[in-house]
């Protein structure tokens, strides 16, 4: 199979979703901060009440909304996170969340049941760990510029 058809067929529920961080919407920005260092992650997932997605809360937002005003950090993160984002279904293509984040920018998607549960979180780091399994050892193994590796033994 080629990288296209596995891009297609191959779901994303097979890729390891594990790795998120979560809060709720009432906690304060300090607790998405720890829970953000805690997992590692650059992002938390927040969830509503019923255990469903209300938004998301990246290092963007910690960067552009909270970083210069630590006395905000005690307010509830729903304030600050981006409500509704784009989300893909476990059985979605890979594919399919490649696109939506190379058209949006994003390094982070959320991955819902047909619930509206939370599965986990699609990031850029999976998706490129999804990419180079895919390329054959002989080219994921070349040097950054194959031109300056030496065609002839020096001081032999």
């Amino acid at each position: 199979m080629g990288l296209e058809q596995d891009l297609q067929t191959e779901k994303i529920s097979h890729l390891d979703l594990s790795d998120f961080a979560l809060v709720r919407s009432q906690e304060t920005l300090s607790e998405a901060l720890e829970a953000m260092r805690r997992e590692p992650t650059s992002c938390v997932l927040v969830e509503d009440p019923g255990g469903k997605l209300a938004g998301i809360f990246t290092e963007r937002d910690v960067l552009i909304k909270v970083v210069e005003t630590p006395s905000i950090w005690e307010l509830p993160v729903d304030g600050f996170m981006t409500v509704d984002p784009e989300t893909v279904l476990p059985d979605d293509p890979v594919g399919k969340a490649l696109r939506m984040m190379n058209a949006g920018h994003y390094r982070h998607v959320p991955v819902l049941d047909d619930e509206g549960k939370i599965v986990g979180t699609v990031t850029h780091s999976i998706l490129i760990h999804f990419l180079t399994d895919r390329f054959p050892r002989e080219i994921y193994n070349l040097p950054p510029d194959p031109d300056l590796i030496p065609k002839t033994r020096e001081g032999a």
